[in-house]
């Protein structure tokens, strides 16, 4: 049995699953693969954590989720 974390079963299952609702399978097939080995590739030896961790840096500080976290640029919080 394939056993995968459930953020890459998800992005194999969604396309796959998009290509049968279509009639395009190979579709699916070649787009669920490619988007597997780029996530891999992202992922990394860290997953998802380094991704996190990746996206609190990269990512500017009003975007999405991170608007509750504190800003990353600042070394020293004063009271």
């Amino acid at each position: 049995m394939l056993m995968l974390p459930a953020d890459e079963a998800i992005l194999l299952g969604l396309p796959v699953l998009m290509g049968l609702l279509g009639k395009q399978v190979i579709t699916g097939v070649i787009v669920a693969v490619t988007l597997w080995m780029i996530w891999k590739r992202i992922k990394g030896d860290t997953g998802l954590e380094g991704v996190a961790a990746a996206a609190y840096w990269f990512l500017p500080t009003g975007f999405g989720l991170l608007k509750e976290l504190p800003d990353a640029s600042v070394d020293l919080w004063e009271a």
